[in-house]
C-alpha cells in the first residue's frame, strides 16, 4: 500500500492578468496545499478561511493585511493565521504563495 506521495509545487505555474490563478496541488487527511500566482497589483480582497491557515511566499514580494496591520512579506516569508481571521493580500510583484490550509474534519 502506497502511504505517500511527490508532488511538484512550481509544475504548470500560471499567471493571469484578467484573475488570481489558485490551483489545489494537493490534498491529505489533514491539509490542503494550495498555490496561489498574484500578478503585480493584483489582489485577494477581504476574506476569512475555515480552518487554520500557513501562508509562505515563495517567490516576489506580497502585501499581506491582518488585523489592520499591514506587512511587507517577501520570498521565504511565512504567517500563521487562526481560522476565520479576515486578511487580504496584494502583489507588489508577481509572486507565488504556498496556501496551507488544516482540514477541519480531518479524515
Amino acid at each position: 500500500m502506497k502511504n505517500y506521495s511527490i508532488t511538484n509545487f512550481y509544475e504548470n505555474i500560471e499567471f493571469s492578468q484578467d484573475k488570481v490563478m489558485i490551483k489545489k496541488i494537493l490534498e491529505t487527511a489533514v491539509s490542503k496545499e494550495i498555490r496561489i500566482c498574484l500578478t503585480k497589483d493584483q489582489s485577494m480582497k477581504e476574506h476569512t478561511a475555515p480552518a487554520p491557515i500557513i501562508v509562505m511566499v515563495l517567490e516576489g514580494k506580497v502585501k499581506f493585511t491582518v488585523a489592520n496591520n499591514e506587512y511587507e512579506l517577501k520570498k521565504g516569508d511565512t504567517i500563521n493565521l487562526d481560522a476565520k481571521i479576515p486578511h487580504s493580500l496584494l502583489g507588489i510583484e508577481n509572486s507565488i504563495i504556498r496556501l496551507s490550509l488544516a482540514q477541519t474534519n480531518p479524515k
